[in-house]
C-alpha cells in the first residue's frame, strides 16, 4: 500500500450514491446541485445527511431557508447531472442552461427532475461546519419512490455519473 490522498480515496471507493439537492434561491428560481456526500443517518426517527462545500448555492438556500428536496436521479438524466455539477447556481440558471422535466409532490414547493427514482422532502435540523464544507442533518418529511427506474452513482471520484450494476 502506498500513501493517497482523500480524493484519491473516494475515487477508490466508488460507487458512491449520486444524489441532486433541490433548493429555492431566494429569487424563487430553483437550483440543483449534485452531491455525493450523502447518507442515511436515523431510521427511527428518518434522518439523512449529506455535505457540500461551504460556498455552494444550494447550501446557502438551504441554510437560508431550512428546507430542500433531495433526489436521486434516474440514469436517463445522467448528462444533466453531470452539467449541474459544472457551474455554480449564484451564477447560473441550470435549469435555463440545461432544461429537464421538474416535478412537485405534496408537501412542498420546490421541484424535483420527474426522472427520479427516489425522492425526500426533508427539513433542517442542524448544520455543521466539517472543513470547507457544511454537513446537513435533516429529517425527512416525506419519501417518495418510483421502483421501475435505475438510480445514477457517482463513479470515480465524481468523475462520471452512472448505474451500479450487480456482479
Amino acid at each position: 500500500m502506498k500513501e493517497i490522498t482523500i480524493g484519491q480515496a473516494a475515487a477508490l471507493t466508488s460507487p458512491d450514491p449520486l444524489v441532486l439537492v433541490c433548493t429555492k434561491k431566494e429569487d424563487g428560481a430553483l437550483n440543483m446541485a449534485p452531491v455525493s456526500f450523502f447518507m442515511f443517518a436515523s431510521f427511527k426517527p428518518p434522518k439523512l445527511a449529506f455535505a457540500m462545500g461551504g460556498k455552494s448555492c444550494s447550501g446557502e438556500n438551504v441554510r437560508r431557508d431550512g428546507r430542500a428536496v433531495i433526489a436521486v436521479p434516474a440514469e436517463s438524466i445522467a448528462a444533466e447531472v453531470m452539467r449541474y455539477g459544472t457551474v455554480h447556481g449564484q451564477t447560473v440558471d441550470k435549469l435555463a442552461q440545461t432544461p429537464v422535466e421538474l416535478a412537485c409532490v405534496e408537501g412542498t414547493d420546490i421541484g424535483f427532475p420527474a426522472e427520479s427514482k427516489v425522492v425526500f422532502a426533508v427539513s433542517l435540523d442542524q448544520t455543521v461546519e466539517v472543513g470547507d464544507h457544511f454537513l446537513y442533518v435533516c429529517s425527512v418529511d416525506k419519501v417518495y419512490g418510483d421502483e421501475t427506474k435505475e438510480a445514477l452513482f457517482a463513479w470515480n471520484g465524481y468523475a462520471q455519473a452512472a448505474p451500479a450494476k450487480k456482479g
